[in-house]
């Protein structure tokens, strides 16, 4: 795994930053679900939760490219029969 995917890891694994993701997601979910916020509110709020997952799913990326590397490196180094 590369330095920048490991590092990712531990970010997704984090109990803090994931009880920071699930606090946001409930709280943008909580305020679109009210009808006094306006329909410039929620698009607004829709686009953060839209962010916030991207967010997530680029850590995985991230992740899975290191795993990807790694591989390929094992692969290189694997000697093959004549």
């Amino acid at each position: 795994m590369t330095a920048k995917s490991d590092r990712a890891r531990e970010l997704l694994s984090d109990p803090l930053l994931q009880e920071g993701f699930e606090a946001l997601r409930h709280k943008y979910r909580s305020a679109m679900g009210n009808p006094q916020v306006p329909d410039d509110d929620i698009l607004e709020l829709r686009r953060m939760l839209f962010l916030l997952d991207k967010l997530e799913v680029h850590l995985n990326q991230v992740i899975a490219d290191g795993e990807l590397e790694d591989f390929r490196a094992v692969e290189q180094e694997r000697h093959t029969f004549p």
